[in-house]
């Protein structure tokens, strides 16, 4: 009997799903099954030296692409650091030959997943997609082009495993089984909650790359409004980028620019901040809430990005914010300034939702899912 496989392909490998990639591998492989991850590009965010993987690591293997031309980039909605790559001289066909896989997961539409989509149907083995993307996307995340591509293109998965909750509508094959949640999440063990107490005074974190897009003038004309007030706090923004805060905000006592910070520096930050601020115009989802959950942190998030949905409940986890709304989110900032009891209860609701969508839990049902529904 050959040795039932499971293979997950994908363009390039982002940082945030290796833990996710993780959790799937030891949920199949206590039910019987190997998983192996296949990807396109080596260098995509950075090297993969950098995320600790070693060249030799067993559940990924490198299957060489090539970028697609600049129209297939634009046509496909590809980001700068996340190009499309197109199928030939990837040896996809080739290396799925060789595997013989049982169940087939496509990261995303693009021309190396769709022809793996190809291949694994003509043999009917089960195809299901991995997307962030539903058939109403907030308006960053796909052009209407985008879903007609999609809708065309339905017919070739049998299901969908949803990275965000929108997600859960995406175009697949008529009959389909609902699909599985599984948020861009994190291991919350590697996010613990802090054991000293915060900064003082109360501390708004923000982490993030730093450019308009993430609503930085809206967080900081919120602290403007605040200070007016009298109120004792500080902004502090982690990250880099173009952004840079009005002249006449430099150097003000409330506001502070940390720079990049990652691995056990980031985690100090999270560590004594008092509640998490995302005010983004569009993010997809938003791992960085999911990480200051896990250590605790009310959150006060863009309903335009995608954790909003999971992470941020209201009168539980914390709140819902309307980027363009200065006046509402100094509003809810002032609310935890004011009731130290509520941002107590407010963190430990964020922690309580943070474990809930744990990498961990959501590969152990992604694996459930996936034999149920390929009827293995």
């Amino acid at each position: 009997m050959s040795e039932r496989l499971c293979v997950f392909i994908t363009g390039s490998l982002q940082p945030y799903a290796i833990d996710f990639y993780r959790a799937v591998e030891r949920s199949l492989r206590a039910r019987g099954w190997r998983f192996l991850v296949l990807v396109g590009s080596k260098s995509t965010y950075r090297p993969w030296a950098g995320m600790g993987i070693a060249e030799d690591d067993p559940l990924f293997s490198f299957i060489p692409g090539k970028p697609a031309p600049e129209w297939v980039q634009r046509l496909l909605g590809s980001g700068a650091r996340d190009k499309i790559l197109m199928p030939g001289g990837s040896g996809v066909t080739a290396a799925l030959e060789k595997l013989s896989p049982g169940i087939l997961i496509l990261n995303e539409r693009n021309p190396l997943n769709l022809r793996a989509a190809l291949w694994a149907r003509k043999r009917g083995i089960p195809r299901y997609l991995s997307t962030d993307i539903g058939r109403c996307p907030p308006p960053h995340a796909a052009t209407k082009g985008h879903l007609v591509y999609h809708r065309l293109i339905a017919g070739l998965f049998d299901g969908v495993i949803a990275k965000t909750p929108e997600a859960r509508t995406a175009y697949v094959k008529s009959g389909a089984p609902e699909a599985v949640l599984a948020p861009h999440g994190i291991d919350t063990s590697r996010f613990p909650l802090p054991l000293g107490p915060g900064a003082e005074p109360f501390r708004f974190l923000f982490v993030g790359v730093l450019e308009a897009a993430k609503g930085l003038d809206t967080l900081v004309a919120a602290g403007r409004l605040l200070h007016g007030q009298g109120h004792r706090f500080e902004i502090r923004l982690v990250g880099s980028g173009s952004w840079k805060p009005d002249p006449a905000d430099e150097g003000s006592p409330w506001l502070s620019l940390a720079g990049f910070r990652e691995g056990t520096d980031l985690l100090a930050e999270y560590h004594v901040a008092g509640a998490f601020v995302l005010p983004s115009y569009g993010d997809t989802y938003g791992v960085v809430v999911h990480e200051a959950a896990s250590c605790g942190l009310p959150v006060l998030v863009s309903t335009a990005a995608g954790a909003c949905e999971t992470l941020a409940i209201e009168g539980r986890s914390g709140f819902r914010i309307n980027p363009s709304d200065p006046e509402a989110l100094a509003k809810h900032m002032g609310s935890l300034l004011a009731d130290s009891g509520l941002s107590r209860k407010l963190g430990h609701g964020a922690r309580e939702l943070a474990e809930r969508w744990c990498v961990t839990r959501s590969g152990e049902e992604v694996a459930g899912w996936l034999l149920a529904n390929s009827r293995i």
